[in-house]
């Protein structure tokens, strides 16, 4: 009788087993973090539909400026991960624009007086790719709070490898603590 209720013990734990238990995968979209307001300090997007999120800490985490010099601004949200050749970063800024505003704004090329998207692998020796005038992106800055340094918004903009295929960075977030 022992044996017949260990066997069924056993049948019973196998059967409840499933091939699928440990395979972590889901939505690529539930693994960014949430569109937070309040300078939770996150970032991330999908990167052709892969989840993109820079650790929360070290050297890879994301970060903010907003600088006021020579009568305008210029400003950058980053983030990275991976390191070496495997390093990959994405950031959008503008370069001698005007004061940032809750709006949408267009990315073009990394020039003056643009706003723009950029996408690194490899730390820019591998790959880098930058929004265009031809193929532009959006930010939407969704909360600028100057007084306590935040800024959250959205993004999305499509790059050119070196074979000319699109990669597309899509539901881009970010809630940052900024500094100047």
């Amino acid at each position: 009788m022992k044996k017949l209720i260990f066997l069924f013990t056993i049948s019973l734990t196998l059967s409840c087993c499933n091939k699928d238990d440990d395979n972590n995968t889901q939505n690529p979209i539930d693994q960014l973090p949430p569109a937070t307001q309040t300078g939770e300090q996150t970032f991330g997007c999908l990167i052709n539909g892969e989840a993109f999120v820079p650790p929360s800490f070290g050297s890879n985490a994301p970060s903010a400026f907003y600088q006021f010099f020579g009568g305008t601004y210029t400003f950058n949200i980053s983030g990275s991960k991976g390191g070496g050749p495997t390093l990959q970063s994405i950031s959008i800024g503008g370069i001698d624009v005007n004061a940032l505003e809750k709006i949408t704004y267009s990315l073009y090329e990394e020039e003056s007086n643009n706003h723009y998207g950029r996408y690194n692998i490899g730390g820019g020796i591998t790959f880098s790719g930058t929004s265009t005038t031809e193929n532009p992106g959006t930010l939407t800055i969704t909360n600028f709070d100057p007084d306590n340094f935040i800024i959250s918004g959205t993004f999305e903009f499509t790059v050119l490898d070196d074979d000319g295929n699109e990669i597309h960075i899509t539901n881009g977030r970010f809630d940052m603590n900024y500094t100047n």
